[in-house]
């Protein structure tokens, strides 16, 4: 079975991209495997066809950062057998969860920022910025947005002047704070009932040059155990805050079903964020979010 998200806040007139993952990782699930990880290569195949869609943010449809010209982006994989990889403000690469694949065969855990991109270079992916016609448009109707926030009469926005970071001047249009990120995710478990979750995002437009969000971090984005795998979308701060994947996957593991689980994290988590979350366990799986968001079942459940 495998479980796909677009991101919280995808509209549901966008979840045949995910639906298309989600059988693309139940294909791989159940051909044959040159290993005995199909869980991770299922949950590695359906987060990659999401980063081939430049509807969502992650790969080709990477969001484009503050300066208009930086795209860095997060991704991370867990199986149920503690092994965790994850890349972190990862640039010029396609494919993102391939670059933490590669990560899980290294003698480390997490590789960030050049040295990520020099590694994924070094060991085959192609040298490629991800950067669409769609991602520029977001971009450009995320900096519409800001200007119309700067405008307000008494706004409290946050003055990115006071903590630019970026190699370039900062743009004079762009004065305030919006997000805009999301990410997309696979959580699988195959034929063997062994588990696996994998995530990748382009981070969201208005932040720093450098910022990680909870994707790469271990036990925040995602996390997988024996007990099932879950994988999460939205906020990144505050989801890193409450070690959110972990905290549902403790929570599946003390008996609860990964849908009453994600439904329960989904309430608890704070109105003013954006929060979606994905899971499956030995008997079912679960799908819950705060705001609209795409999702895929493969296969499909009955109606």
């Amino acid at each position: 079975m495998s479980v796909t998200h677009g991101g919280v806040g995808s509209p549901p007139s966008l979840r045949d991209g995910p639906q298309g993952a989600a059988e693309r990782a139940l294909a791989v699930l159940r051909a044959p495997q040159g290993d005995d990880r199909p869980a991770l290569a299922g949950a590695i195949a359906g987060t990659r066809a999401l980063e081939d869609d430049p509807r969502f943010n992650a790969g080709t449809g990477a969001n484009i950062r503050l300066d208009g010209e930086t795209i860095q982006m997060d991704a991370a994989l867990m199986t149920d057998r503690g092994e965790f990889a994850a890349v972190a403000v990862i640039e010029r690469v396609r494919n993102p969860i391939r670059a933490a694949r590669l990560v899980l065969d290294s003698p480390h855990v997490m590789l960030a920022g050049e040295g990520a991109t020099r590694f994924a270079h070094k060991l085959g992916l192609p040298d490629e910025v991800p950067r669409t016609p769609a991602a520029e448009a977001k971009y450009r109707d995320r900096l519409a947005r800001l200007s119309e926030m700067v405008g307000k009469p008494g706004s409290d926005a946050i003055d990115w002047r006071d903590y630019w970071n970026f190699p370039g001047a900062m743009p004079p249009e762009i004065q305030a704070w919006a997000r805009g990120g999301d990410t997309v995710g696979t959580v699988a478990r195959d034929q063997g009932g062994r588990f696996a979750a994998a995530l990748s995002t382009g981070g969201t437009s208005v932040t720093l040059y450098g910022r990680v969000g909870d994707v790469p971090i271990y036990g925040a984005g995602l996390y997988a155990g024996p007990a099932g795998a879950v994988a999460c979308t939205g906020h990144g701060e505050e989801i890193i805050r409450r070690g959110l994947a972990r905290a549902v996957y403790e929570d599946m593991s003390s008996g609860t079903p990964a849908e009453a689980a994600v439904a329960a994290a989904a309430t608890a988590f704070p109105l003013e964020s954006d929060v979606g979350l994905i899971a499956v366990d030995a008997r079912g799986w679960g799908v819950a979010a705060n705001r609209e968001m795409a999702y895929g079942v493969a296969p499909a459940p009955a109606p």
